[in-house]
């Protein structure tokens, strides 16, 4: 996704509803530039059309409430990386996406134990509780998200949208 969608995603009220005249002052927007983010929005199931307009889906409003969540700079607990077929701590934690990211990227631990932290659930239900990311745990549960090349995929993403929008 874009920086120009997401601000889009943004401009909706509280509810999701896009009033497309406000969206376009706001962001000053040419009306064929917001139609094209509109259409790609849809297409990617971010939005979709009422008899009032346009709308967040429920995907599109749980990647708004996660960028919001996570430009609140919460404290979260830390994430303590175990081994889970022994129990054994790996000794390495963090506390944010960009340290997560960081963790994955210059390969300081196993990918393979990342793996398994996705598929058990444990990664989603800490980013769900612990930042706030219903948008990541919905991507863990369907499959989107199922690995931690995928992962690091999405925390390149949501990391560059959240410190954009600033």
């Amino acid at each position: 996704m874009k920086q120009s969608h997401l601000r889009v995603l943004l401009a909706s009220d509280e509810n999701g509803f896009l009033d497309l005249n406000q969206v376009q002052q706001k962001l000053n927007l040419t009306t064929s530039s917001l139609r094209r983010y509109i259409r790609i929005l849809e297409r990617d199931g971010f939005v979709s059309r009422s008899e009032k307009g346009f709308v967040l889906t429920e995907k599109g409003m749980k990647l708004k409430k996660t960028v919001q969540a996570l430009k609140e700079k919460r404290d979260a607990p830390a994430y303590y990386i175990t081994d889970p077929s022994t129990g054994q701590p790996v000794p390495l934690s963090f506390r944010n996406y960009s340290q997560l990211y960081a963790i994955l990227a210059y390969g300081l631990v196993d990918k393979a134990l990342i793996d398994k932290h996705i598929a058990q659930g444990y990664l989603s239900n800490w980013a769900r509780d612990a930042l706030g990311d219903e948008y990541l745990a919905s991507l863990i549960q369907s499959g989107e998200v199922k690995n931690a090349s995928d992962l690091l995929a999405y925390l390149k993403m949501i990391i560059q949208l959240s410190t954009a929008e600033k």
